[in-house]
């Protein structure tokens, strides 16, 4: 009778080690327009993320089924692949255990926000020009009458913006908490199958709760303001709120790496014992 492993669905340590180090050294690696065009795909991808919360919404779902329903973006950055600045923040160790300058992180972080904010911008006037909202006006602002949809958009982007510097601090914080954690869950996960489950119920959970992410703003608050009638230029307004969020997920990213010393340093020392190895791989 053969001898049988049962299946883990999980890396050891170890393959995790190994892991985020070639994803890390990939990453820094890459070149500004592959960051970009990458960049753009995420962008889309929360947005897409972020047009289903709002449907759920608006059809009385719940947060929770909203919640769900907007992992759909981080699924498809974790498995089809993309660049996502919140999640990028988990570079951060890479940078701490000298895999790779903190020049290299700093340009991964530039190319990929841009890259998000525009696809985030693309997929807003695309799907406002296609009438989901309401009937569209001529040019990119107003629409000619809103619909259900439209007024919680609207709604929703003026809750965002009514908050002040700090509450959008904070919120931003604990977001990239349970966003880096559904990152750090996803790498260990070997399957598909685990790697969705592993992206939905964080993300779910930030969804609920009411916590918020930069990159999500950057759709949920330029389609509000279009429904309210906001010119091209009235959409600089976003960075009310887009500012204090980006500095909180990037705080919250880097608070829930080292709050846990021993499982970096796990990480970390075999990311060393990865290190000549793996920048020969990254490089070649």
């Amino acid at each position: 009778m053969s001898d049988l492993k049962s299946y883990d669905p999980k890396l050891s340590f170890e393959e995790l080690g190994k892991s985020i180090s070639k994803l890390g050294i990939k990453k820094a690696n890459s070149r500004p327009w592959q960051l970009i065009l990458l960049g753009i795909l995420a962008g889309l991808y929360i947005s897409i993320g972020g047009h289903l919360y709002l449907i759920a919404i608006a059809e009385g779902a719940g947060k929770l089924v909203g919640g769900a329903v907007f992992s759909v973006g981080l699924i498809l950055v974790v498995i089809a692949g993309a660049e996502l600045f919140t999640g990028n923040v988990i570079m951060i160790v890479g940078s701490v255990t000298r895999l790779y300058s903190i020049r290299k992180l700093m340009r991964n972080w530039f190319f990929v926000y841009l890259g998000n904010f525009i696809g985030a911008i693309l997929y807003t006037y695309l799907i406002y020009k296609a009438g989901f909202f309401g009937e569209p006006s001529g040019g990119f602002s107003g629409v000619v009458e809103s619909n259900t949809l439209g007024e919680l958009a609207a709604a929703i982007a003026s809750k965002k913006l009514s908050l002040s510097f700090s509450t959008a601090l904070i919120r931003g914080v604990f977001c990239n908490i349970l966003v880096i954690l559904a990152v750090i869950l996803s790498a260990m996960a070997k399957d598909i199958t685990s790697k969705m489950l592993a992206c939905m119920v964080p993300v779910m959970a930030f969804v609920a709760i009411g916590f918020e992410h930069c990159i999500a703003n950057m759709f949920l608050i330029p389609i509000g303001l279009l429904v309210q009638g906001a010119s091209f230029s009235d959409q600089f307004s976003m960075f009310v709120n887009i500012v204090p969020v980006t500095i909180g997920n990037i705080l919250g990213g880097i608070f829930i790496l080292f709050i846990h010393p021993n499982r970096i340093r796990q990480i970390g020392t075999l990311i060393k014992r990865q290190r000549k190895h793996v920048s020969k791989e990254g490089t070649s």
